[in-house]
């Protein structure tokens, strides 16, 4: 789960960028027809125009911290916006929403602050807050009339700024939980894992290994069959201990045969992990596919240790020439050393 208000919220993608064209034109009708009510219109366009920048900026792609480039071209034009506007405004006593800027001010800086920049929307607001009081002043305005609409915004700022903080701690804590879950989930399957290899090992070993002891507790003589038999048997249970990794039936049945054809088959397990059904089914093919071609000899077989690119390499002495097979993440690559 993300962690951050940008993805949490979904500043940048379509929905968000939706919202900031809604609040855009909402805000452009009401500064339009608030124009009349201005000194000089040229200001109220101007800021219009420095307010479609910064939503444009906060649209930007990229999440937690937003950009610096971009951070401080807004605190520059919350900035500008607060300085132009308020000295345009003819009826100081009823402005009515001749002080949109304000509001406009405080929404920029509040979406700032969702994007993980809260330090420079506080200072933007901190230059607003200095603007309009000074303003106020040389207006000849009562002060506490300019305090109430720093106040006013401020709030909103502060509710936001507590809001994202609030959002980003539950992220937290969710994903935290989420990751205990996870683990405790996985910690199960592995037991779960464990448990059904314990026992497809111990039916393996009932199936293959209840005969030879049965023969064996009969005190009778084996004949030559039933001695190579036992061997074969020897050679199935020590793949099984050291090269668990070559454990199938398929393989099993591949490698008895061979071994009964005179073939001398070792197989060792080096890597510590089950592999992947796309690196067994690669390894399984190269192995049986040099059991069928080799007429004699000794083949061995060994799995790599886990993070290696070659996933496991098997070299073929037949009567002193050597061959050497590399299974890798992509291919299967054969080498003749020769003698």
């Amino acid at each position: 789960m993300p962690n951050d208000t940008t993805a949490i919220l979904r500043l940048t993608d379509f929905s968000g960028r939706l919202l900031l064209a809604f609040y855009g034109l909402a805000t452009t009708l009401v500064a339009i027809l608030n124009l009349p009510g201005l000194h000089w219109p040229v200001t109220g366009i101007a800021a219009l125009v420095m307010l479609w920048v910064s939503l444009v900026l906060l649209g930007l792609p990229g999440l937690q911290p937003f950009s610096l480039p971009p951070t401080i071209a807004l605190v520059v034009l919350t900035t500008l916006i607060s300085l132009i506007s308020p000295w345009s405004i003819r009826d100081l006593a009823n402005p009515g929403y001749a002080t949109w800027h304000m509001g406009t001010v405080t929404f920029i800086l509040l979406v700032l602050a969702l994007r993980g920049r809260p330090g420079f929307a506080w200072l933007g607001f901190g230059l607003f807050t200095a603007l309009t009081l000074f303003w106020t002043v040389s207006t000849d305005q009562a002060l506490i009339s300019g305090v109430e609409n720093v106040l006013r915004q401020g709030a909103n700022l502060l509710i936001g700024t507590l809001f994202a903080r609030f959002l980003v701690r539950a992220s937290e804590t969710i994903t935290a939980i989420q990751s205990k879950q996870l683990t405790g989930t996985a910690q199960h399957a592995a037991r779960a894992a464990e448990v059904e290899e314990r026992e497809l090992q111990v039916e393996r070993l009932e199936r293959n290994a209840r005969p030879a002891l049965e023969q064996i507790l009969a005190n009778k003589t084996f004949t030559d069959r039933e001695l190579l038999d036992f061997d074969l048997l020897e050679a199935t249970l020590r793949d099984g201990i050291r090269a668990a990794g070559f454990s199938s039936e398929r393989l099993a049945a591949e490698t008895r045969a061979a071994r009964e054809r005179g073939l001398h088959v070792v197989l060792l397990d080096d890597r510590g992990e089950e592999l992947v059904d796309g690196d067994r089914e690669r390894v399984e093919n190269a192995l049986i596919a040099e059991l069928h071609a080799s007429a004699g000899g000794t083949i061995t077989a060994r799995l790599s240790p886990y993070g290696r690119e070659d996933v496991a390499t098997i070299v073929v002495d037949e009567d002193g020439v050597f061959r050497r097979i590399v299974v890798g993440l992509d291919e299967v690559e054969v080498t003749y050393l020769g003698q």
